[in-house]
């Protein structure tokens, strides 16, 4: 066996890095700020396109006259089961028709076992329109199916979530109509419910059912601007992704979304048609976070731009797949996909992956064994830089997540925003890059007494490994390794060669496919999750190992880190509130008559002015299960509040019978009130199966979690005159019905007890937390 192998080589001898001539420091000059110009131009080219006028051409997209349906769709909030959405609606059966569609309005009593306990049912109505296709027999006689959702939440107007699909669809519709048409049928859906739980795609795919589509295309929201990214398809989606790709000119998307969100609990309305196994796909923008659910979800704060992605995304989909045999969209395989700088979508089967990875491993285990056996790399160099580069990655996590643990000490008030996520974000990004770009630059000091070469061959391999494990466990992640890996091959097999190795190739690959997905990321998941972005961030920083040698002193690597904490503090310092960033708060009343208690509630970490007037400043702490039964035992605060004659639900029976072992009882509950919603809380041990909204569910579908909830829960929303529950139980088991019905906001003599929100503050967003209401519960045995 060589020396070189071993990893003992006599004949040279490790030392510190050479400063080197003047030459090779002007040439890593440029390849750093090549690479930098290469990040900068990966993220501005994911700016959505330019919002068009009204005077572009009639076959085409524009995002002005889109916005002209926007402000009758987003004057206020229009959730479910409200006389706003029952004028949204109206809109949209009025200007479908008049845009020569075919349209109809679907409605009906709808539940989702699916879901899980609490199980979320509700009245629906969705308006279906369809533009006929000049030849659809010829296309295999499959529709394309275009889905948005025109309900929005009790909190704010929906110009975002989800107006901007809405009226892009609108918009696309009349484009299509301009243009004389595609072959295929296309069915324009906008659904109701979503915001409950997909409830209007629910009550679809039980009326209509999807064997009559080829293709479901969902648009979504979360924020109000950025590019639009399509994040979850179907499995078996190698068809699709090609058309996308032909069809698309600013494609926004990748492969890993695909295999994150998959494994993610989250849902949407492509979620019931996904399941149901339709081919298709699920897109929307991201960026302006808490404008997601809020009261600043309006016209003001909504990209046209953004309204411009999805509407070219549309129309060009529509034209590519409309003409489609749209039964050819299905297969058995998947497809690895990533665009480049949103104009060029490099899709290949995710069959290819394995054989891809396997070369290019080999290639690198040929091209390291002839580095020992030269004597050009060492075991041991090679392999420290490998274990370097994963522990610079780890400290780089932990710091980050250590980091933001302090700021939250520092400012536990930014608890009260949804999810933490801070306005003032973009400090705390630049801190958490600063200290990843530290913490490699102090790894690239450890490995001052490297080779060069060991230095590429060491990030090489650990990129290896990671592509070696993606390939198995989330194929659809394999491109990020794949070729930052391949690329670096010649790098190595010229750094064998030369002192001078040619480390710019890897890099290069990895800032153009990291940089964006590190910003996604952190869009995506936001500051308080930063450190899984930076874990992303630090494998591309293990590729440019070898560039940082000449930055790698102790100084250096102490005024970043120092950077990174100065920048931090002063995001710390900065991240308050003010009109302009509102403090979020909510206060729910809760009437019991089973206890024969009245409490305010806030599920705000703290009380503020506002809820300090009701609370005070030390309140009690405790659960809401009973009320909110998917917060579980998670405590919120609590004190008492002044009696009000607010009226509970009505239990009343309709029909009750026992044959042998099995009682059969239905009954009707209504809010004495209007009010929005109503919980219906019912004990597990003695129901056998409920009939809900004409499903019946027998025991294992009333046993499904989907939040914790003690006993089998049903939320109804949009059931004015009341619901209808009919149950089997064990013969002689009383039924012990728990009722409760919520108000959209205070009422008029509840606000009165606290006075008006005062300015600075805002309702917390929907769903992050229980929302403004009154509530009222009692239980009634039968």
């Amino acid at each position: 066996m060589s020396a070189g192998i071993t990893g003992e080589q006599p004949v040279r001898v490790a030392g510190p890095a050479a400063p080197g001539p003047a030459p090779h420091r002007a040439l890593l000059a440029a390849v750093g700020a090549g690479l930098a110009l290469l990040g900068v131009l990966a993220l501005l080219a994911f700016a959505p396109p330019a919002a068009r006028g009204t005077d572009a051409p009639a076959a085409e997209f524009s995002a002005a006259r889109a916005a002209a349906h926007l402000g009758q769709i987003a004057q206020r909030p229009h959730p479910l089961g409200t006389p706003d959405n029952a004028r949204v609606r109206a809109y949209l059966v009025d200007t479908a028709r008049a845009l020569g569609a075919e349209v109809s309005v679907q409605s009906g009593d709808v539940v989702r076992p699916a879901w899980g306990n609490p199980f979320p049912a509700a009245t629906a109505h969705n308006v279906i329109a369809k533009v006929r296709g000049s030849a659809p027999a010829g296309g295999g006689g499959k529709a394309l199916l275009l889905v948005s959702h025109y309900d929005s939440v009790p909190t704010g107007p929906g110009a975002a979530d989800d107006g901007a699909a809405v009226a892009a669809m609108l918009e696309t519709m009349r484009a299509l109509k301009a243009s004389g048409g595609v072959r295929n049928d296309v069915v324009f859906l906008f659904t109701d419910g979503e915001e409950l739980g997909a409830l209007g795609a629910e009550l679809f795919a039980q009326k209509s059912g999807l064997d009559g589509f080829g293709a479901v295309l969902n648009w979504e929201a979360r924020g109000s601007g950025g590019p639009v990214m399509v994040f979850e398809t179907n499995t078996g989606n190698a068809p699709l992704i090609d058309a996308f790709a032909g069809a698309s000119g600013r494609p926004v998307a990748n492969s890993l979304a695909y295999e994150v969100y998959k494994r993610m609990p989250n849902g949407s309305d492509f979620t019931v048609f996904r399941d149901r196994g339709a081919v298709g796909l699920n897109a929307a923008f991201l960026h302006g976070f808490h404008d997601y659910h809020s009261p600043h979800d309006d016209l003001a704060r909504l990209s046209r731009d953004s309204v411009q992605h999805h509407g070219d995304s549309m129309l060009g989909l529509v034209r590519g797949l409309g003409d489609l045999d749209l039964r050819t969209l299905r297969s058995d395989e998947d497809a690895v996909y990533f665009d480049l700088f949103a104009r060029v979508l490099v899709h290949y089967p995710a069959g290819w992956a394995l054989p891809l990875a396997v070369v290019t491993v080999l290639g690198l285990v040929a091209l390291l064994y002839l580095g020992f056996r030269a004597g050009e790399l060492r075991v041991a160099g090679v392999l420290v830089t490998a274990g370097t580069g994963f522990g610079a990655v780890l400290v780089a996590a932990i710091g980050t997540f250590g980091l933001w643990q302090v700021v939250m000490v520092a400012r536990p008030e930014l608890a009260a925003l949804p999810l933490a996520e801070p306005y003032e974000r973009g400090l705390f990004v630049a801190a958490f890059l600063v200290l990843t770009a530290a913490v490699f630059l102090g790894a690239a000091w450890l490995l001052r007494r490297r080779r060069p070469a060991e230095l590429v061959g060491g990030g090489l391999v650990l990129g290896a490994v990671l592509l070696s494990a993606s390939v198995i466990l989330l194929p659809g992640a394999s491109y990020l390794f794949q070729w930052p890996v391949l690329a670096g091959l010649p790098a190595l097999w010229w750094g064998t060669r030369s002192k001078v190795p040619l480390t710019a190739a890897a890099p290069a690959v990895a800032v153009v496919l990291f940089a964006p997905l590190v910003d996604g990321l952190l869009i995506a998941l936001g500051i308080p999750l930063a450190a899984v972005a930076m874990v992303l961030a630090g494998i591309g920083g293990a590729l440019l190992l070898p560039l940082l040698m000449r930055l790698a002193r102790p100084m250096v690597v102490a005024a970043a880190a120092a950077l990174a904490l100065v920048t931090a503090g002063a995001g710390t310092l900065l991240s308050g509130f003010d009109a302009e960033h509102p403090r979020p708060n909510s206060l729910v009343y809760v009437r019991d008559l089973s206890k024969g208690t009245t409490m305010w509630m806030s599920g705000d970490p703290e009380p503020d002015t506002w809820t300090g007037r009701v609370l005070g400043q030390n309140p009690d702490r405790g659960p809401a299960a009973d009320y909110y039964p998917q917060r579980g035992a998670e405590p919120v605060l609590w004190a008492k509040a002044p009696p009000l004659d607010l009226p509970a639900p009505a239990v009343t029976t309709l029909d009750d019978a026992t044959a042998g072992d099995t009682r059969r009882v239905r009954f009707k509950v209504a809010s004495q009130r209007a009010a929005w919603r109503l919980q219906i809380r019912l004990p597990r041990a003695p129901l056998k199966s409920c009939v809900v909204a004409g499903v019946r569910m027998d025991g294992p579908a009333l046993d499904k979690q989907g939040e914790g909830a003690e006993g089998v829960v049903f939320h109804f929303t949009g059931s004015v005159s009341g619901v209808e529950i009919g149950c089997e139980t064990k013969a002689g088991s009383p039924l012990a019905v728990d009722v409760a019905d919520y108000t959209i906001g205070l009422p008029d003599q509840v606000a009165a007890l606290v006075g008006p929100r005062p300015a600075g503050t805002v309702p917390v967003s929907f769903g992050f937390a229980p929302d403004e209401a009154a509530v009222v519960r009692q239980i009634k045995t039968l």
